[in-house]
């Protein structure tokens, strides 16, 4: 009897490794999110700023392209990592889909500088759709390998 207790002593005490395992997992994902939270808080705040002081200097121009810019790290990134980072359950992100969805979100930021710059200036040139063009491959190659990505670690679940 007593090699059976010491047995099941042995497996409560890895479960109950497994259960803080899982809970430092969770608290380490948490934390990521808020920190790229707030990395896209600070981009938001840039642009912001950026925008003000240009047009300050612009002899009174203004581009919608890069008025709005701002909402892009606002809505493609602060709104949707601080929605998981204040879950209880957050998704695991795969750390390609999380790379390609930052630099999507970089190039069409990009794309909204240099649309407001030529606009500005001035000058017509189809400079900018390249920049639409590669951000939205970007992110739709992101979305889809993250999909792809849950399907399959639901399938292992199963």
């Amino acid at each position: 009897m007593p090699v059976n207790s010491s047995r099941q002593r042995r497996f409560t005490a890895y479960q109950k490794y497994q259960r803080e395992a899982a809970k430092q997992r969770a608290l380490a994902v948490h934390n990521q999110y808020f920190r790229t939270m707030l990395v896209y808080a600070g981009v938001t705040a840039f642009c912001l700023v950026f925008c003000a002081i240009y047009e300050i200097f612009s002899f009174g121009e203004h581009s919608l392209y890069m008025r709005m810019m701002f909402m892009i790290p606002l809505l493609g990134g602060l709104l949707p990592f601080g929605l998981m980072a204040v879950s209880e359950n957050p998704p695991s992100i795969s750390r390609g889909a999380f790379n390609l969805w930052n630099s999507g979100l970089a190039v069409h930021v990009s794309g909204c500088l240099v649309r407001g710059i030529i606009e500005i200036s001035g000058r017509v040139c189809d400079y900018d759709s390249y920049y639409w063009i590669v951000s939205g491959i970007f992110l739709a190659i992101a979305f889809f390998s993250q999909v792809n990505e849950w399907r399959k670690e639901k399938c292992r679940k199963k």
